[in-house]
């Protein structure tokens, strides 16, 4: 899979980062802050994106609406420490779901596959 990583901390980005590449095989590519996340999520093709809530210039949530109100091309997955039955509301109106933050970097992949096989189910 192509993936969209939207995290602004260095540290977690490159945690994630490690575990889609080395354990999940999946390509990533990661935007620091919400600008560059819509952006590039507007201009390139992703099987998913994964968007932190709390980014610099442009939060996750504001990112997700902008790109819906688009051509949304890729399901969104949030990555986030804010788990309150509020925000995971939100995030399940607008994604596929919450990935909480600290995640276990070893079932990042099973944790998104998961959340995409939810989003694929019949009702």
């Amino acid at each position: 899979m192509k993936i969209l990583l939207a995290e602004d901390d260095p540290n977690i980005a490159t945690i994630a980062r490690m575990s889609l590449e080395h354990l999940g095989g999946h390509e990533v590519h990661w935007a620091s802050d919400g600008e560059i996340a819509l952006s590039r999520a507007n201009t390139e093709k992703f099987d998913v994106i994964l968007l932190d809530e709390m980014m610099p210039k442009m939060n996750g949530i504001r990112v997700c609406e902008e790109y819906q109100a688009g051509q949304p091309t890729a399901p969104v997955i949030f990555l986030s420490a804010k788990a309150t039955d509020c925000d995971i509301q939100r995030f399940n109106e607008l994604g596929l779901g919450l990935i909480p933050k600290p995640f276990d970097p070893t079932q990042l992949c099973k944790l998104i596959d998961d959340l995409l096989a939810k989003g694929t189910e019949v009702a």
